[in-house]
């Protein structure tokens, strides 16, 4: 058909009829793929139909059954002591077992699932037993433990009364002993209930011992003593033993109940892995239809490939010989010719072409001509404008080169050639062979150059240093442009030279000149900060660095509220903006910064506001510097002077109290004398009265006049104590320093520690726990016994900080050289702590926070006259609520010789 169509017809419109042909081909496939893809699809669709669904139901129930499987074992190990969610969970689990039964579309599984059913409520009621006995054994621990602390409290105040009544408290005082190792023991057995092994009393034998046979057995015997003892402790001892063996009795009935429970456990899994090997045949059975399911889809999608690929390569044959004829006729003659008249158009001939046909390629020919005629009238224009060009390049004032690759000038203009040191171009041309090792001082610069220009294509004020003839170095900067043909080739580099010696030497005087003003800031030992109007940051030194732990690269161009957080921005704030606004400065003294110094202690700075003027961009300084050291010596200096007034005026106080206390304690012991029995004059009054002495001295002790002497020279005695602890703030002694081992002193303090046991208090070193942090240190030149005394109070203060709701008590102790002339000693205590308020006033004599009665709170300040007046050391404390108080002592190695105030 192709043969017959005439040269009029365009290609365009052979082209749309081949094209028509091949869309008719198409469509008839199409059509074919259609039905042939219909056909898969039904016969897919009639396979899955048949035999997919019974595959999928089998596939779930098994699913199904596993996850009752796991939620049963969750259960089995996760009920103790949780009667909810065994009500919860064994609930949902006969609900699910209904519904699978009800599934299940064989009758043996429905059969051994209907089984499992009963069986899992066996199980529950077992389980509902075990976690009564349970919650009946948690009961007995509580009130076991009650009664035993009513027993203490009980012992301790017949104590009390005996003690006031002059009469002997050793034997109570071991019962009370004996009540606190029962106590131990109830909260071993307690400890061991929480340990319980489960798994192996599950798996025990009937006739195996009961869990606490041995402890409780024990305990029971131990609380035999108390039935010896006077009423009513006897009566407690025979009721303890009563409920030691309910507790027994409790014991075997729970060890008897988890036997059963272990049963009920092998009867559930015999049923279940009966069930799961049921299953496990359906699976076997359900693996067999889904390989036919497979073999049936695949000849299916066979046949139905054949036929697609029979009908592609028909369309494929008649397609390829269409484009063949069309192509040859069309395109490549007409293609040839045209070739043809390129070629001699290269070599020189500019006859217009000619091709003789009346399709497109008309079109091409008429174009061709009217481009010839163009060029001849762009080759004088060309001419022209190389005429302008080459005036330029010789009047230029900077230097225009171009150059080889490889470094060799191909051309220059005279300005360059002046630059250069030259008298003409051909001197240049001649004298540079390799410009990188000529021209530039250092070759690496032109390496660098070029590796930019042939990734960028361009190289723009490149500055580096270059050579005059005469060897005078001087400084360039370079624009540098490839020239590249068709292909892409590099063939010459093109760019411009100018002399920039002048400014450089003015950057690096400028440049040395703010160097050396940085150098000068950042050597302040202070913050120095600068801000614009906008309070951005223009100015930020190695300390301001150091502070924020940002550089002056990351902190330029922030608000000051963004990068400084030394502070609170409410402080320094509102008076850098009206610094800002009215010109005035501001200066802020010992204001408290938000970050604390290496040892957790508070920070103080004085803050320096002022204006600074540059021009139309005004702005201020802020300095700050860091006073903790001065404001540390300061609340120093204003402890120590209230402590020497308060330690003045106490030693007045002391005075004018001994003497009307001495009268109160010397009658009160004449009194008692005159009272006695043993004193003849006593009985001579009495007789010549009508009486006798023991008649006067039976009165007295049952009126209970005696006690009340007793309690009156006591409170003289404490009264005594707390005027010496008020004359020991001015009693003058003399230095008798001996060196001595703090790590020893410390160890024999301890001890002396280990024994005290204050009722009051409710402290017991014994229960304390103390983690020694201790290196090797030098002895020191001190007070032994004062040592000891300022020791021995702080860890008395923390125990009895710890007695308040600590469950773990600790106290953490830490000896090593804090420098070359001081030891370090801290004492920490993890208990409730202090706020800042308290921690204050720690050290101020008379302030305490017992109770009335409790202590006189001159414990702490004679700690601190023992460190910072009589050792020349200092004492400071650290406390947060919530997370305990460390007491430090610094002591000097070495002291001097001198009468301290003691």
């Amino acid at each position: 058909m192709m043969n017959r169509l005439q040269p009029m017809v365009s290609i365009k419109q052979r082209l749309n009829q081949a094209s028509l042909v091949v869309v008719v081909i198409f469509v008839v496939v199409a059509v074919a793929l259609f039905f042939a893809s219909a056909r898969v699809g039904n016969d897919i669709d009639r396979i899955v139909d048949e035999r997919l669904p019974e595959a999928i139901e089998v596939s779930q129930f098994s699913r199904d059954f596993g996850l009752l499987l796991s939620r049963l074992g969750v259960l089995q190990n996760t009920f103790f002591g949780d009667e909810s969610l065994l009500e919860a969970e064994s609930g949902a689990l006969q609900d699910r077992l209904g519904q699978l039964q009800r599934q299940a579309g064989d009758s043996r599984i429905g059969r051994l699932i209907a089984e499992l059913k009963d069986r899992l409520d066996n199980y529950r009621q077992h389980a509902e037993w075990v976690n009564t006995l349970l919650d009946w054994r948690s009961g007995q621990d509580t009130d076991l433990d009650e009664l035993l602390r009513v027993l203490q409290e009980l012992l301790a105040e017949r104590t009390v009364e005996v003690t006031l009544a002059g009469g002997e408290v050793d034997y109570l005082e071991q019962l009370v002993l004996l009540v606190s190792g029962y106590r131990e023991s109830l909260l071993d057995i307690m400890r061991l209930n929480a340990m319980e092994n489960r798994r192996a009393l599950l798996e025990s034998r009937v006739d195996d011992p009961p869990p606490l046979e041995k402890e409780l057995r024990s305990l029971a015997l131990r609380l035999r003593t108390l039935t010896a003892s006077e009423p009513p402790l006897d009566r407690f001892g025979r009721h303890l033993i009563s409920r030691i063996a309910y507790y027994q009795y409790l014991m075997r009935l729970y060890q008897l109940e988890m036997i059963q429970l272990n049963h009920q456990n092998l009867k559930l899994k015999f049923l279940t892995g009966q069930i799961l090997d049921a299953l496990q045949k359906l699976d076997k059975q359900t693996a067999s239809a889904a390989l036919v399911i497979k073999g049936e889809i695949k000849n299916t999608i066979l046949t139905t490939r054949l036929f697609i690929l029979a009908l592609v390569i028909v369309l494929a044959v008649i397609s390829w010989m269409m484009q063949r004829n069309l192509f040859s006729r069309h395109i490549r003659v007409p293609m040839e010719q045209v070739n043809r008249k390129l070629h001699r158009f290269q070599q020189g001939d500019v006859s217009p072409m000619q091709l003789g046909r009346k399709d497109e390629w008309a079109e091409i020919e008429t174009t061709f001509n009217g481009m010839l005629a163009a060029l001849t009238r762009g080759s004088d224009a060309l001419k022209e404008s190389e005429k302008r060009y080459r005036g330029i390049f010789t009047n230029a004032t900077e230097g225009i080169f171009r150059s080889t690759p490889e470094g060799r000038f191909v051309e220059l203009n005279p300005a360059g050639v002046k630059l250069l040191g030259f008298d003409s171009v051909d001197e240049v041309l001649n004298h540079y062979q390799d410009l990188g090792a000529q021209l530039y001082h250092d070759r690496s610069d032109r390496e660098k150059m070029l590796k930019t220009l042939y990734a960028q294509g361009t190289s723009l004020n490149f500055e580096t240093r270059m050579r005059r003839k005469n060897g005078e170095l001087f400084w360039c900067s370079v624009n540098n442009y490839l020239i590249r043909n068709e292909a892409g080739t590099v063939l010459h580099i093109e760019g411009t030279l100018r002399d920039i010696s002048a400014r450089k030497v003015a950057q690096e005087s400028l440049e040395q000149l703010r160097s050396y003003l940085q150098n000068i800031i950042d050597s302040m030992p202070s913050v120095l900060i600068g801000v614009d109007v906008g309070m951005r940051v223009t100015l930020w030194n190695k300390r301001a660095e150091q502070e924020s732990i940002l550089t002056a690269g990351q902190a330029m161009g922030s608000t000051m509220s963004q990068v400084c957080r030394l502070f609170n921005p409410a402080v320094y704030l509102p008076q850098l903006q009206e610094t800002l606004t009215t010109r005035r400065p501001h200066r802020l003294r010992k204001m408290e910064s938000l970050k604390f110094n290496a040892e957790g202690g508070k920070r103080y700075f004085d803050i320096l506001i002022y204006p600074l003027s540059l021009g139309k961009d005004p702005g201020a300084v802020v300095y700050m510097e860091d006073v903790s050291e001065r404001a540390q010596l300061e609340n120093m200096m204003v402890r120590s002077e209230k402590m020497r007034s308060i330690g003045s005026l106490a030693s007045g106080l002391a005075h004018e109290i001994n003497n009307p206390l001495a009268a109160v304690m010397q009658n009160a012991q004449v009194l008692n004398q005159r009272l006695s029995r043993n004193l003849k004059k006593n009985a001579a009054v009495a007789a010549e009265l009508g009486t006798t002495i023991e008649t006067v001295a039976d009165y007295a002790q049952r009126r209970g006049c005696l006690n009340m002497i007793q309690a009156i020279t006591d409170a003289g005695q404490k009264a005594a104590k707390i005027v010496a602890n008020l004359q020991s703030f001015s009693r003058v002694a003399a230095s008798n320093y001996a060196k001595c081992s703090l790590v020893e002193l410390f160890d024999r303090t301890l001890e002396l520690a280990s024994s005290d046991y204050d009722m009051r208090h409710h402290y017991d070193f014994r229960h304390i726990k103390i983690v020694r942090e201790i290196e090797t240190v030098p002895q020191i030149s001190c007070e032994s016994s004062q040592i000891q005394q300022v020791i021995l109070s702080l860890l008395k203060n923390a125990a009895q900080a710890m007695s308040r709701n600590t469950d773990e008590p600790q106290i953490t102790v830490g000896i090593y050289l804090y420098n070359d002339n001081q030891v370090a000693l801290l004492i920490e205590d993890n208990g409730p702590g202090m706020d800042e308020q308290l921690a204050s006033r720690i050290f101020d004599p008379f302030y305490t926070t017992n109770d009335v009665g409790l202590g006189t709170g001159l414990g702490l300040s004679i700690a601190y006259f023992i460190v910072t007046q009589n050792h020349r050391g200092e004492m400071n404390v650290t406390s947060q609520p919530g997370q305990g108080s460390c007491f430090k002592i610094l002591l000097p190695v070495e002291q001097e010789d001198q009468t301290f105030v003691f």
